[in-house]
């Protein structure tokens, strides 16, 4: 076995393990489509000048979904060549019986691969039968697999678009959801809505773990994309439990679920993004609005914040800026009261 067959043998292993791994796995996508995947995303974030708000953003999902495709069929397609071309005689014109040169032996993988099988051309032998037959059957199997991966894939698009808009009701900035909340006796605004909202976060999160592709279906619309979005609860879940005076404060056992969720969510998403962490600095959380109110205690420092707080609130940070957002985009849009 020479090197050209080795090396065909090896990309057809690691393809086949990424499209299973993809496609079947609950660990999210295979190796190869992961990093390109993340490749891919940074392109087109840097084509359109790290803006989140850019039309250009929306497209990166469904072209991202037809190149992986492509990238598996022809990464297979070269395997299959590599095999061939590298034994001689292994492909025969049917009618001549002389041998397959290149071009001959990548049209007969193509047709091979696509299962047409004009048969112009054949193996001329039981090992390269057997070989046509396995690339054949794969072929197949890819071409299903694909097509009933895209399905669930849109179907988690939605949910991650209708999360994004639930969100958006709640307010368009942290101090607007936590005012919102209000009723001038208790925040149960926001506590009757959470175990609907905490379910929707963890069906979001898990939808990450298995198609984590739907990261890069971008929303360039900054009143409901769910990155913001859910950046903005966050920072509103941070105000009520460090914030606000402690007679005011929720009971733990009414927020309980939406920190759960966001847990499960921020430790999903280090997963599946590969997300590291360079900003240390920590803006400052915003309540001058709530202080006019009289909600906000002037005891608590940021500095008194535990750690693991404001290191979450530095991965949102991050998260956003890889999603052409800015920190300051959480607390832009005006207040309305």
């Amino acid at each position: 076995m020479n090197i050209l067959s080795i090396l065909g043998i090896i990309i057809y292993l690691l393809i086949v393990l990424d499209v299973i791994q993809t496609t079947l796995s609950l660990q999210g996508g295979g190796w190869l489509t992961s990093r390109f995947s993340h490749f891919f995303w940074k392109g087109f974030l840097n084509i359109s000048g790290k803006d989140g708000s850019s039309k250009f953003l929306s497209h990166a999902g469904y072209i991202l979904l037809i190149a992986i495709v492509i990238i598996w069929v022809f990464a297979l397609w070269s395997s299959m060549v590599l095999i061939l071309y590298s034994n001689p005689g292994s492909i025969i014109q049917s009618s001549t019986k002389t041998t397959a040169g290149l071009w001959e032996v990548i049209y007969y993988s193509g047709f091979t691969l696509s299962t047409l099988g004009v048969g112009d051309f054949i193996a001329a032998g039981n090992y390269w039968r057997l070989l046509t037959t396995i690339y054949s059957f794969t072929g197949l199997i890819l071409l299903t697999m694909s097509v009933t991966y895209f399905i669930p894939v849109l179907s988690a698009v939605i949910d991650q678009q209708k999360l994004g808009i639930k969100l958006s009701t709640l307010g368009s900035t942290p101090q607007e959801i936590v005012l919102n909340s209000w009723n001038k006796k208790d925040f149960s605004r926001l506590t009757n809505k959470i175990d609907d909202i905490s379910d929707s976060i963890i069906k979001y999160s898990q939808h990450h773990r298995t198609y984590p592709v739907i990261h890069y279906f971008h929303n360039p619309n900054q009143s409901n994309n769910v990155v913001l979005q859910l950046a903005r609860l966050y920072e509103a879940l941070v105000i009520l439990t460090h914030k606000i005076k402690k007679e005011k404060q929720p009971p733990l056992e009414d927020i309980r679920p939406l920190i759960v969720a966001f847990e499960n969510y921020f430790k999903i998403i280090s997963e599946v993004t590969h997300i590291n962490i360079k900003e240390k600095n920590t803006a400052k959380i915003s309540v001058a609005i709530l202080q006019e109110h009289g909600l906000v205690s002037t005891t608590i420092e940021q500095k008194d914040i535990e750690e693991n707080i404001m290191e979450k609130r530095r991965f949102f940070k991050t998260l956003l800026y890889q999603d052409g957002w800015e920190w300051a985009d959480v607390e832009k849009e005006k207040l309305k009261i």
